[in-house]
C-alpha cells in the first residue's frame, strides 16, 4: 500500500531505535498518516520477538483513542536485554495499513559482566576479544557496555576526569560507538550498541580503547539472537578478554588543559601500535589476560543518548612552508582528525587545532578558553592511519613535520554527535536573517553530545540556563527529544549555582510535555522541582527576599552573563528577575499537578503564582510602567522588563509602554539573555524591532559574530572585549533559530504532544518567507507572501490549529490551508 496509509516516525521512550526499555512502562509515539480525514480514531499496536511481527507476543487489539504521542503501555511480558520489534496501525475515517516495524531492546535486569582493565593501573587500556559465531543468520545483535570514570571538575589537586566518554568500541575494525555518558546519579550509564551488519560467521573481534584517570572499569556483554531463536552471550572477564596497557601508544599524562577537567592530550607513538588490533584474526597471544577491576559502585542504568561518529569532508591542506600545512574546515566541528600518510620510522608530526586563527593565518591552539590543542604524533615507517580518541572543538588546524619525512597526507575530520536529522528549515526575503538562522541551526547540530553543554571546549558542563535555550532551539530543528529529557533529568538532580537556574528545570519540563505528551518525568521529578523553589525566602508581601550574593557563590542571583551584559542591573534583596522566574515556576507546577490529578496542590501553586504576580505589579513597577530591577531602586535594566514579559507575566494593559521602551533599547543583554528580549518583543507585537536586532551589524549582533569574528557556531559572548576567554561553541546563543520557529513562522504547541497548535506568523519587514517546524506529530509548514496577500499552512495529521495573521483568524485541521490576507 502507499506510504500515506502507514503511520511513520515511530518513537518509543523518545527514541527511534529504543534501548534500555523498561517493560513495566513503554511510551509510544507515531505520526498518523494523511489518510481520509487524517484524524485518528483507533490504533492497534503489536510487539514481537522477530522483525516480521507475523506472530506477535502482545497485541493491544483495536483501541478507541485519538492519542498518538506518549501512549502508555504497561506491564508487558518481555525478557531483559532482549531485542523486540513493534508496529502500529491506525484508523482515521479510513482504515490504515501497518507501519514498518521499529526495533527496541529491553534493559538488563541484573548486570552480569565483570569489569576489566589493563594491568599496572595504566590510564590507557587496549582491550579485545574474539567470538566465534555460527553460519546461522543473525536476527539481531548488540553490545551492552559501561565504562566508569569520575565526571571530573575543579579540585584542590587540579581538575580531574575528562568529562567525556571512557571507551571507544570497534567490532571487526568498524567504530561502533562510545560510552559512558555522564550519570545523573550514582548508577553508571550502560550503552546498548546495535551491531546491524557488523558481525560475520566465524571469528568476530570486539576491541576497546579506554581511558580513565580514576575508576578504570570497563564491562560489556555481547548478545546475539540467531534466526532460529538461539541466544548467544559473551561477557567481559579476565578469562575471555586480553589487555595491553596503552601508555606506550599514548605516553605521558598531559591534558588538553583548562580549569574544569583533565582530558588526555593524545601524543600518539604509532611505533607502539599493535597494527590491526581492532580487526578479527589479530594475534593477541602476546597480550596478557585482562585484569579484573573493582566492582561497579551500583547497578548500571540504561543510557538513552549515545554518541556516534561520522566522517566529514576531507580537509583542503594549504602548504605554508616545507613540511607544514594548514586547513580551515569552513565550520567548527566537535570531534577529532583521521589522518592517513606515509612516513619514515620515527617521524614526528606536530598537530595543532583551534577555534580561531591569527590575522596571519596561524592557528590559535593555545586558546583563550584555557585549552591547549597541541600534540606531537610519532609515526612508524610506511603507510598508516591515526584517529583521535577524544574530542576537541575546532575549525582550524596546522600540521608540521618536526623530524623525518611525511608524505601523502590526507586529513578528514571525525565528528562526534548524538544528534539526528534536522528537518527544521527557513528561507525568506531577508538573506541576512537566513544566514543567522543557519548559523544557529548548525550550532545545535554541531554541539549535540551527551548533554546540553555550555561548550565542548572550556567547561564541557551543563547549566540550566543553557538548557532552557538549547531545548527550544533543538525542538525548532529536529523531531528529537531524548537529549532534552536526559539533560533536564541531570540538572534536576545535579543543579548548578545560580538562584534563578534552580527554577528552570520545571519550565523545561513543561515545554518537554507540550512537545512530547510524555509525562514520565513529570511523575518522577515533581517533588524535586518543588524542593528547588525559593519559597523559604517568601516575605509577607508575597515577594522573595534574599541576599543576592556575589555572582560565583552558590545561590547567587545571576540575571545575565557575562557581567558586562547586565545593563547595570542593580541587585537588591528583592530581585525582579528572580521573582519573575519563581512566579513562572509556580505556574508550571500548577499545570503539572493538574496533569497528574493532584488538584489541591495545583490550586495552591496557582494561587501562590497569582499572589506573586500581583505583588510584582504592586511593588516592582515604576510610575512609567517599566519594571524596576528590585525593591529599593528605581533603576530599570532591560532584563527587569524583558524577562517578566517573556515569561508571560506582564498585563496587556502595559504592553504598549513596555514595547516602546524595549524596542528603543537596542541589545543590552548577552547572547544568552537575547532569548528573553526577543521573546518579549514578539510578545509585545514589536516584530520589526525584533527582526532588526536579529540582523543588526552592531557589536551585539549575530552578523558581527559571523562576519567580523568569523564564527560558525554561536560564541559565548558578543565579543572578546566583553569576555576575553569566550568560546566559539556555545549553543546558548541560538535564540534566533527558535524565535524564528515560534514567532516569525509563529508555530507553537499549546496542548500536550503538540495535539493543538497556535500559528501566528509575525513576518515583520519580510515580504515572503517559508519554513518547516518539526513536531512529534510531523512537520508543520508555513509559507507567507505579502505580495500575493497569502498565508499557507500545512499541519500534520491528528492535529488542529488556530491560525492568526493580522485580522485573519481561522481554525484549521490537517493538510494544507490557504488564507487570503
Amino acid at each position: 500500500m502507499d506510504s500515506t496509509t502507514r503511520p511513520g516516525g515511530l518513537l518509543m521512550n523518545l527514541q527511534e531505535h529504543a534501548v534500555g526499555v523498561d517493560a513495566s512502562a513503554l511510551r509510544c509515539s507515531w505520526i498518523v498518516p494523511m489518510l481520509g480525514d487524517a484524524q485518528q480514531r483507533r490504533y492497534r499496536l503489536q510487539i514481537a520477538d522477530e522483525p516480521t511481527c507475523a506472530d506477535p507476543l502482545w497485541d493491544s487489539g483495536s483501541v478507541l483513542s485519538a492519542e498518538s504521542a506518549g501512549v502508555l503501555i504497561q506491564d508487558l511480558p518481555l525478557q531483559p536485554s532482549t531485542p523486540y520489534w513493534w508496529r502500529v496501525q491506525v484508523d482515521t475515517s479510513e482504515r490504515g495499513d501497518w507501519s514498518h516495524v521499529a526495533p527496541f531492546t529491553t534493559a538488563p535486569c541484573q548486570w552480569p559482566a565483570t569489569p576489566i582493565w589493563a594491568e599496572d593501573g595504566a590510564d590507557w587500556a587496549l582491550l579485545r576479544t574474539e567470538i566465534d559465531l555460527p553460519v546461522t543468520p543473525i536476527r539481531a545483535a548488540f553490545v551492552e557496555a559501561v565504562g566508569l570514570s569520575p565526571e571530573g571538575g575543579p579540585s584542590e589537586d587540579g581538575p580531574r576526569g575528562g568529562r567525556q566518554h571512557v571507551y571507544k568500541l570497534w567490532v571487526n575494525g568498524q567504530v561502533i560507538g562510545f560510552g559512558s555518558v555522564r550519570s545523573q546519579d550514582d548508577h553508571p550509564r550502560l550503552h546498548t550498541h546495535h551491531l546491524d551488519d557488523a558481525l560475520r560467521p566465524g571469528p568476530n573481534a570486539l576491541a576497546v580503547l579506554a581511558w580513565a584517570q580514576e575508576g578504570r572499569q570497563f564491562a560489556a556483554r555481547l548478545v546475539g539472537v540467531l534466526e532460529d531463536g538461539t541466544r548467544i552471550e559473551h561477557l567481559t572477564s579476565p578469562e575471555t578478554w586480553r589487555a595491553l596497557p596503552g601508555n606506550g601508544l599514548l605516553p605521558g599524562e598531559r591534558s588538553i588543559e583548562g580549569f574544569w577537567y583533565h582530558a588526555p592530550a593524545e601524543d600518539w607513538d604509532l611505533r607502539e601500535e599493535p597494527v590491526g588490533w581492532t580487526a578479527r584474526g589479530f594475534d593477541d597471544a602476546g597480550w596478557a589476560a585482562a585484569s579484573a577491576a573493582a566492582a561497579l559502585p551500583a547497578q548500571p542504568s540504561p543510557a538513552i543518548v549515545s554518541l556516534g561518529q561520522t566522517g566529514g569532508e576531507r580537509a583542503r591542506l594549504e602548504p605554508v612552508g616545507p613540511g607544514a600545512w594548514r586547513f580551515d574546515l569552513g565550520r567548527e566541528v566537535v570531534g577529532g582528525l583521521h589522518v592517513r600518510c606515509r612516513a619514515s620510522d620515527g617521524a614526528r608530526l606536530a598537530v595543532h587545532l583551534g577555534e580561531q586563527r591569527e590575522a596571519d593565518g596561524r592557528v590559535i591552539s593555545t586558546m583563550p578558553t584555557g585549552n591547549v590543542y597541541e600534540e606531537t604524533w610519532t609515526l612508524r615507517g610506511g603507510e598508516q592511519e591515526i584517529e583521535h580518541w577524544g574530542y576537541r572543538a575546532f575549525r582550524h588546524g596546522e600540521l608540521r613535520v618536526l623530524s623525518g619525512s611525511v608524505e601523502g597526507l590526507e586529513v578528514t575530520p571525525t565528528i562526534l554527535s548524538s544528534g539526528t536529522h534536522h528537518t527544521g528549515a527557513f528561507a525568506s526575503s531577508g538573506p541576512e536573517l537566513d544566514r543567522v538562522h543557519e548559523m544557529c541551526r548548525y550550532s545545535i547540530e554541531a554541539t549535540a553530545l551527551d548533554l546540553y553543554l555550555d561548550t565542548p571546549a572550556r567547561e564541557r558542563g551543563p547549566y540550566e540556563g543553557d538548557a532552557f535555550v538549547n531545548q527550544l532551539s533543538q525542538y525548532a530543528c529536529e523531531r528529537s527529544y531524548a537529549l532534552a529529557r536526559v539533560s533536564n533529568q541531570y540538572l534536576t538532580r545535579r543543579p548548578t549555582w545560580p538562584a534563578e537556574y534552580h527554577l528552570m528545570p520545571v519550565l523545561v519540563a513543561w515545554e518537554d510535555y507540550l512537545a512530547t505528551g510524555d509525562d514520565a518525568q513529570l511523575r518522577t521529578d515533581l517533588e524535586l522541582w518543588r524542593g528547588a523553589n525559593h519559597d523559604r525566602h517568601l516575605g509577607a508581601d508575597d515577594l522573595l527576599h534574599k541576599d543576592p550574593r556575589p555572582s560565583s557563590d552558590w545561590g547567587a542571583d545571576l540575571v545575565d552573563w557575562p557581567q558586562t551584559c547586565r545593563d547595570d542591573y542593580e541587585f537588591t534583596e528583592v530581585n525582579t528577575v528572580l521573582n519573575a522566574f519563581q512566579t513562572a515556576a509556580h505556574q508550571a507546577l500548577a499545570r503539572i499537578c493538574a496533569v497528574l490529578g493532584r488538584d489541591g496542590e495545583a490550586k495552591r501553586h496557582a494561587a501562590l503564582a497569582e499572589r506573586m504576580r500581583a505583588a510584582i505589579e504592586a511593588h516592582l513597577v515604576r510610575e512609567d510602567g517599566l519594571y524596576r530591577d528590585g525593591l529599593g531602586t528605581e533603576h530599570s535594566a532591560q532584563h527587569a522588563s524583558a524577562i517578566p514579559v517573556a515569561l508571560g507575566l506582564a498585563p496587556a494593559s502595559r504592553h504598549d509602554v513596555l514595547g516602546e521602551a524595549l524596542a528603543a533599547g537596542g541589545m543590552r543583554m548577552s547572547v544568552y539573555g537575547a532569548q528573553f528580549l526577543l521573546d518579549a518583543l514578539f510578545t509585545l507585537g514589536r516584530a520589526d524591532e525584533a527582526h532588526a536586532l536579529m540582523t543588526s551589524r552592531g557589536q551585539r549582533g549575530w552578523l558581527h559574530l559571523l562576519d567580523d569574528l568569523g564564527a560558525s557556531i554561536v560564541p559565548e559572548a558578543w565579543d572578546p572585549s566583553l569576555k576575553p576567554n569566550m568560546t566559539y561553541s556555545h549553543a546558548w546563543g541560538t535564540a534566533p533559530v527558535n524565535v524564528i520557529a515560534r514567532h516569525v513562522l509563529g508555530v507553537r504547541a499549546v496542548a500536550p504532544g503538540a495535539a493543538r497548535l497556535e500559528i501566528t506568523p509575525q513576518p515583520g519587514p519580510l515580504t515572503w518567507m517559508e519554513g518547516t517546524v518539526p513536531t512529534i506529530r510531523g512537520d508543520v509548514r508555513v509559507r507567507y507572501d505579502r505580495e500575493e496577500g497569502a498565508l499557507e499552512v500545512r499541519i500534520p495529521a491528528n492535529t488542529t490549529a488556530r491560525v492568526r495573521c493580522g485580522d485573519v483568524e481561522r481554525e484549521v485541521g490537517p493538510g494544507v490551508t490557504r488564507l487570503g490576507l
